[in-house]
């Protein structure tokens, strides 16, 4: 028994000190490097986008407070907030959500330019 395990565990040493040298001979540093990197970046960008928007459909939010700003030049507040109420079903969650639920209780506190800047916040995130 004991030389069988003598056995196994030079065999595991043999594989895991040769491992090592057969990814280098596949594989060169240089596209290793290329790869990490481009893993890492498309890691990095869906990680920010996902933590500002919080997902879902950024196209309708943005078209919605696009519609929500022009109500609010035009002082229709209450299509403005048929707008903002549209685009906040739009997204899931995240700090566009946020602002734009702070745009959503400025205007109903009389707050116009406090939701305008919040909703343009909201939309610079998207």
């Amino acid at each position: 028994m004991f030389k069988s395990t003598k056995m196994v565990t030079i065999s595991a040493v043999v594989v895991l000190l040769t491992a090592p040298v057969a990814i280098s001979v596949l594989t060169s540093p240089s596209t290793l490097s290329l790869q990490a990197f481009g893993q890492s970046n498309a890691t990095q960008e869906a990680a920010s986008s996902a933590n500002q928007t919080g997902g879902g459909n950024q196209e309708t939010a943005n078209k919605q407070l696009d519609l929500a700003l022009k109500a609010l030049d035009s002082g229709d507040n209450a299509a403005a907030e048929g707008y903002m109420k549209e685009a906040d079903n739009s997204l899931s969650e995240g700090e566009a959500k946020m602002h734009l639920g702070e745009a959503m209780k400025s205007l109903q506190a009389g707050d116009i330019e406090g939701a305008k800047m919040h909703a343009q916040l909201a939309q610079g995130l998207l």
